[in-house]
């Protein structure tokens, strides 16, 4: 029997991530929920959708899709730039939540109470001002003209839950 030794290159094994035309919806969707997560803490800090919205500058409809997971704003927009500072972050620390490379928890430790307080603020001196201006306007209406206000926004508040 005749031994013999076989000498093999060394291979270095480098992990490398694959993205396929099937795996962007994935990821997509990964920051969408992710985004969810993030709108449902701050609500649940207190904070309302039109709250939300005034501080960022944008309609309540923009800020009910990121709530709903519809949408997220563009990195590189005031609107990220201002939706990582309303819930305690920077640009890049959000953007490296949205994209699952911290969690949640370890995001939210840079909260700045100060603009917390801020928002609350100012968000709960527009409720009142519309609950007024809404009230004013009810005292103008007929009995019959308010209970099918009643019924409306009841079966509105219905379809919200």
């Amino acid at each position: 029997m005749v031994g013999f030794t076989l000498n093999l290159p060394v291979i270095k094994v480098t992990k490398v991530k694959i993205v396929t035309a099937t795996s962007v919806p994935s990821l997509i969707q990964a920051r969408q929920n992710r985004l969810v997560q993030l709108m449902e803490q701050l609500l649940q800090d207190g904070w309302t959708q039109t709250g939300i919205a005034e501080f960022i500058g944008v309609e309540f409809t923009t800020v009910y899709r990121w709530v709903k997971g519809k949408t997220v704003p563009e990195p590189d927009s005031r609107n990220f730039e201002k939706l990582a500072r309303l819930s305690g972050g920077t640009s890049q620390t959000l953007q490296k939540y949205l994209d699952g490379e911290i969690p949640l928890s370890i995001y939210r430790q840079g909260t700045d109470s100060r603009v917390v307080t801020q928002v609350k603020k100012r968000s709960k001196s527009s409720n009142e001002k519309i609950k007024q201006e809404v009230l004013a306007k009810i005292r103008l209406l007929e009995p019959a003209e308010i209970a099918e206000i009643i019924s409306v926004t009841a079966a509105f508040l219905a379809q919200q839950s």
